[in-house]
């Protein structure tokens, strides 16, 4: 899988914006974790950073 690739920059800001709202919502907050929300998040943000990748590749070129 290339780095440029769309799918692979979405997956990993994905897991990346996931282990961070874990880790946040778990030490600054109550010590539980909305497990729910965590994956909400990290699905909608896949998505969001998959379509925007995308087109700026379509855009600029890679």
């Amino acid at each position: 899988m290339e780095k440029n690739d769309p799918f692979f920059t979405a997956s990993m800001a994905s897991i990346v914006y996931f282990v961070i709202f874990v880790v946040l919502k778990y030490f600054l907050q109550n010590k539980t974790v909305d497990w729910q929300s965590a994956s909400l998040g990290a699905v909608g943000f896949w998505i969001v950073i998959f379509v925007v990748h995308h087109l700026l590749n379509r855009r600029y070129g890679s």
